[in-house]
């Protein structure tokens, strides 16, 4: 097995370099990486209904779509991303237990009682750790989880933070877990980097492990799959489930608008609004202006700019709360 230790922060690239190891290599690979700050949703959610996105975007924390299932989970440099990539027999491949299993172990030999948890995650004292999620690739799987250490649990509330009434649609749904840090239970006070050197060591003793080292090579391969994939808007929101967004607000002027949006690949294929507004021509003039926007907040600012230049029953701002 080889072990890759990323000295990347960029969610982006770790990313993309999950899906260029498990889909250029033959080898089996366990590969580490810390992100900064930001929010990482599962393929087949809806990465709004997901999010609190006025507290992502005041703090510009990006949020980028997985390979994998799964719930979504916050990532900050106090949390530790663990990702084993094997080759196996056709229905054979996805074993959250197999590949929990050494990150347990190495937990109990640093005297932390962590086990495998029944949502496929890894418990302390009954709080969650860990979440796991794999992605399969002909005769390969991908499976990855965190590993929260000293991760800034306030921020990941803040960031999960989300209106579930606002949203109808099929997507996978994260279900939230009472959740703990791994520094908190640890006999002795040590840094995330010095955990990380420990988590590392212990699998190379283990498990037959050489040392890898990304080269420019794979680096460009890597920054392309970055730039046309992992940061587009098309992939981590355009790629979202078909969804119906249903919004009631009251704007300053003192109107009431309820608001619906059709959308399926981020397209607003249909938009309803029902309203006490005086000017009805002013109302089928923004339903129009939104049919033909992405649900995508510069598209429809875009779109919707002649519709509120002489309009003061609704702001343009008022709306934008609405829809995001």
């Amino acid at each position: 097995m080889r072990i890759i230790l990323s000295k990347k922060t960029d969610p982006y690239q770790n990313l993309a370099t999950e899906e260029y190891l498990l889909k250029n290599f033959t080898e089996d690979i366990f590969f580490l990486y810390i992100n900064h700050k930001s929010i990482i949703v599962g393929k087949h959610q809806n990465a709004l209904s997901e999010i609190n996105y006025k507290f992502v975007s005041e703090n510009e924390i990006p949020v980028v779509r997985r390979l994998s299932g799964g719930g979504t989970v916050f990532h900050d440099p106090g949390n530790i991303n663990f990702c084993f990539i094997t080759s196996g027999a056709k229905g054979e491949l996805v074993n959250f237990k197999k590949y929990t299993t050494p990150i347990v172990e190495f937990l109990k030999s640093i005297n932390i009682n962590a086990h495998f948890g029944g949502r496929n995650d890894i418990l302390i004292e009954g709080c969650k750790i860990s979440g796991n999620a794999s992605h399969v690739f002909k005769s390969r799987v991908m499976h990855h989880g965190t590993l929260l250490f000293n991760s800034q649990l306030g921020s990941l509330t803040q960031s999960l933070k989300n209106d579930p009434m606002k949203f109808k649609d099929r997507s996978v749904k994260s279900v939230r877990s009472k959740v703990t840090n791994i520094h908190d239970h640890l006999k002795q006070d040590k840094e995330v980097d010095t955990f990380v050197e420990e988590l590392s060591e212990y699998i190379i003793t283990n498990y037959n492990c050489d040392k890898y080292e990304l080269n420019k090579d794979d680096y460009t391969t890597i920054d392309k799959l970055v730039e046309t994939k992992f940061r587009t808007w098309e992939w981590n929101f355009g790629y979202s489930p078909k969804y119906e967004l249903k919004k009631r607000i009251k704007s300053i002027s003192g109107k009431r608008y309820e608001v619906i949006l059709n959308v399926n690949k981020g397209n607003i294929l249909e938009a309803r609004l029902k309203s006490n507004a005086n000017n009805k021509d002013k109302i089928l003039e923004l339903e129009t202006a939104l049919k033909e926007s992405l649900h995508q907040m510069d598209s429809i600012k875009e779109k919707t700019f002649t519709v509120f230049s002489s309009w003061d029953e609704l702001k343009q701002e008022e709306l934008i709360d609405a829809l995001f």
